[in-house]
């Protein structure tokens, strides 16, 4: 967590000072800005540790923005390697719900670069290559999660919404200069919810100091009669559009909410209001160019981190720290496996909800009985639903009984091969390991990998994925390489 909050602070920094040329205050309130932004930092205390590569935004701006001093094809397509590479983690990474968010929000990134006078031609051209080297390297997993999600619709949920003009725009400023909304609210703001959108799904939280400082220089622009050129329009109205997506995807009619369950993606979400983060780095990128304007900024700069730091440090956190996780019983478990060095293997299907330790203390389980050597039949994963809607065959499972027990040609634990790929592997989603995978089940349950047929597409783009990461790591060796010669060169 540390070293992506470092990532966001240097990223932010360079492409503020780099990039968009920014006096060294601006730039240093900009990043600092971005890092204590409160959709980072309450993710990762509400335990939602998949958003952590959010923070890599600027770092994946800079390397498609940054104007090269020497300009050659080597060092354009270095920049859009790069710049794929970080996008790929954002994947990898679990951070499959931030993909098309952190898309919309480089996109603003750029506009703004191109509002502030900077040419986009090799932008876009860094851009383009960027996201075809990015599903080159993804192509692997790409591939696994769409056959995955073939087998688990998701799809069943409603899809809620806001179905009021001033709360629709209102929600996201709130959640961006002031505090989020909580459940009760929520409730009573969002229509067509089945589950209710807790605070920690609201906060971006960035304070009341960017509000000041863009409506500051919103009332200078007009004072001063600043003309806009016609590319400004035009970037002005892309930057309009990107922005009114969120606001779109979050509003409800009957009607716009029919249409948005027929599109692929959305239609499998449960809520859209992550897509807010866009907001993020236009109100940072904003902020910093208004502060850059300021006459006194490098006396101003210091006074408005300290402020900012005084309001991180007394805004209300009572939500999280009221939170009913108790991770008593896992950290005991890591000890146990740090003294022992033994894994516990599973062993057994359980139910059960406490766990009593050797030295009588009972503790909250949950999934966490797996560290024991149990597998819980009610466990939390979202694919399945979160009422089990998509535990496919769920009933076969015997609660208290051996994973090693073969009842009617089948072990008591199922495969996980048949949830990605059924077909090939002859079963369909939730069947058991037959008798004949004994060899399988052993490593399965205790933690190793094992084989399973794939299709050939999946073969392909296992290699296309491998190929890829090792031409960009060999291509940015040589270029590495390459800059040291010259270095020295020059130097001699």
């Amino acid at each position: 967590m540390m070293l992506f909050a470092a990532l966001g602070l240097l990223g932010t920094y360079l492409l503020m000072r780099r990039t968009f040329a920014l006096k060294e205050n601006a730039a240093i309130f900009a990043a600092g800005l971005f890092l204590f932004n409160g959709f980072f930092a309450y993710r990762m205390i509400i335990g939602h540790l998949g958003y952590h590569s959010f923070m890599l935004l600027p770092l994946i701006a800079y390397f498609l923005l940054q104007p090269l001093i020497t300009k050659g094809r080597m060092q354009e397509l270095a920049m859009s390697v790069m710049a794929a590479l970080l996008y790929s983690y954002v994947f990898y990474s679990g951070g499959v719900h931030l993909l098309l968010p952190i898309l919309l929000a480089v996109a603003v990134i750029i506009i703004l670069a191109g509002i502030n006078h900077q040419e986009l031609k090799y932008p876009m051209y860094r851009a383009t290559l960027a996201v075809l080297i990015t599903l080159l390297i993804c192509s692997s997993k790409l591939h696994v999660a769409l056959a995955t999600l073939s087998n688990f619709s998701r799809d069943y949920y409603l899809l809620p919404g806001i179905d009021n003009i001033f709360y629709a725009l209102w929600v996201p400023i709130k959640s961006l200069f002031f505090t989020a909304y909580t459940w009760a609210d929520t409730n009573r703001i969002f229509v067509n919810s089945q589950w209710t959108i807790e605070r920690h799904e609201l906060e971006l939280s960035l304070t009341f100091i960017p509000l000041v400082l863009i409506l500051w220089g919103g009332v200078n622009c007009f004072r001063k009669k600043i003309e806009i050129e016609k590319k400004q329009y035009l970037l002005l109205i892309a930057l309009a559009i990107i922005c009114a997506v969120p606001l779109a995807l979050n509003f409800y009619t009957p009607e716009w909410n029919k249409l948005l369950k027929q599109m692929p993606i959305i239609k499998n979400s449960v809520v859209l209001v992550r897509w807010y983060v866009i907001y993020i780095p236009l109100v940072v990128v904003t902020a910093a160019l208004v502060i850059n304007k300021l006459k006194y900024n490098r006396y101003l700069v210091p006074g408005l981190l300290l402020l900012l730091l005084s309001m991180k440090a007394y805004e209300d956190k009572s939500y999280y720290a009221e939170q009913g996780y108790d991770p008593q019983l896992s950290v005991y478990a890591h000890q146990q496996v740090m003294q022992t060095k033994v894994v516990p293997p599973i062993e057994k299907i359980s139910e059960v909800s406490n766990i009593s330790t050797p030295e009588g203390v009972t503790m909250v389980a949950g999934d966490t009985v797996m560290a024991f050597g149990l597998s819980q039949v009610n466990c939390h994963e979202s694919l399945f639903g979160y009422r089990h809607e998509e535990f496919k065959q769920k009933e076969l499972l015997r609660v208290s009984q051996p994973v090693m027990q073969i009842t009617n040609g089948y072990f008591n634990m199922k495969n996980p091969a048949c949830y990605v790929f059924p077909d090939e592997n002859n079963c369909i989603p939730g069947d058991h390991f037959r008798a004949d995978q004994k060899e399988d089940l052993l490593s399965f349950i205790s933690y190793k990998g094992y084989e399973f047929n794939m299709p050939k597409i999946q073969y392909i783009s296992n290699w296309v994925s491998l190929i890829t990461i090792l031409m960009c790591g060999g291509f940015l060796l040589v270029c590495w390489i390459q800059a040291v010669f010259v270095s020295y060169r020059q130097r001699s």
